[in-house]
């Protein structure tokens, strides 16, 4: 059925380049006129749920309707987030101090919030420390992050930079292990689960590896990085790489290695740490967890997102990751 409600509200604040600049790079691969893609498209944002990015990442114009039912939406996700997750709660997941807070058992790493802390509890911070990465509280997919080289700092400039940036959280530099690092040396590459929460049992529902092409230190999807789908049923990559414009990559371009089939390594510790970490605020049942494999530590915790994204864990031609896989794991 049709919901034009929906269908309103989504086109009211769109972005209709977008959606033709979309039909018309479809329309290279299929060979159809870009206004029959464009009308096609509109039809699954109605049907679906679906935006233009959605139409076009999943290639949802070569499905037919029951394919296209299964796509988990951006509208489809968003109704999971409202569903499970208490926003009386989610402030554990958007402010990354009460985050690295209340998953301190988990980060297994020095971390240190500055706003709490006088600037000579900062000195003794970072006087054994060669590097730090500093994070801005107020933005996403890796913006203003920044790694720093202490010892080629004065401390005060770098005390001041951080506050005039509101760089307020520092870190410890994780260290990933070599098996991680044999995908990119460069970034830290974290693995993003996705757990929906019954009770007391939570499901590894979907999953992805994130790394950088060799040339940044985050590895951020959004941010010119390159995603490869998880199987959590196997712990290992079930896709090629690609990045947020769908280019395939059979081997990373920095370092050559395979990236199908790659393995990841302490998956047992991995599934066990995130399915503890779940139920730390059971209020929120969704969860998008990024985790990370030090050299030093183990597995650890990044962070934590209260509405994972759609784009980066769910590959439908084989079934992961999708709406049917979510709401068979939702038990009231």
């Amino acid at each position: 059925m049709i919901n034009l409600r929906f269908l309103m509200k989504r086109m009211k604040g769109a972005n209709y380049k977008g959606f033709i600049d979309s039909a018309k790079r479809i329309s290279k691969i299929n060979h159809k006129p870009w206004p029959v893609n464009l009308a096609d498209c509109l039809m699954c944002t109605a049907l679906y749920g679906s935006g233009y990015v959605d139409y076009e990442t999943f290639e949802m114009y070569n499905m037919n309707s029951r394919e296209r039912a299964n796509v988990l939406t951006i509208s489809k996700n968003n109704d999971l987030y409202k569903q499970l997750n208490d926003p009386r709660y989610i402030h554990y997941f958007t402010d990354k101090s009460e985050f690295n807070k209340k998953f301190s058992k988990y980060l297994k790493r020095d971390w240190f919030y500055l706003k709490d802390h006088t600037y000579e509890e900062y000195l003794d911070f970072i006087k054994d420390k060669d590097r730090i990465i500093a994070k801005p509280l107020d933005l996403s997919c890796g913006q203003g992050i920044h790694m720093y080289n202490v010892k080629k700092h004065d401390p005060k400039a770098l005390y001041n930079a951080l506050m005039k940036r509101r760089a307020f959280l520092i870190e410890e530099v994780v260290e990933q292990s070599d098996e991680m690092a044999s995908l990119c040396a460069s970034s830290v590459n974290t693995i993003r689960l996705i757990t929906i929460r019954n009770g007391n049992d939570v499901s590894i529902v979907a999953g992805c590896v994130r790394m950088s092409r060799g040339d940044k230190v985050v590895d951020n999807f959004n941010n010119g990085g390159l995603a490869a789908i998880l199987n959590t049923n196997t712990g290992k990559l079930e896709t090629d790489g690609y990045d947020k414009w769908r280019h395939n990559y059979i081997r990373h371009p920095a370092t050559g290695t395979v990236i199908k089939g790659f393995p990841i390594p302490d998956w047992e510790e991995v599934q066990q740490m995130v399915r503890e970490a779940a139920l730390v605020v059971p209020q929120v049942r969704y969860i998008g967890w990024d985790v990370a494999i030090s050299k030093k530590y183990g597995p650890l915790l990044i962070e934590g997102n209260d509405f994972p994204g759609q784009d980066l864990t769910q590959y439908p031609k084989l079934n992961l990751g999708t709406y049917g896989v979510m709401k068979a794991a939702i038990r009231e």
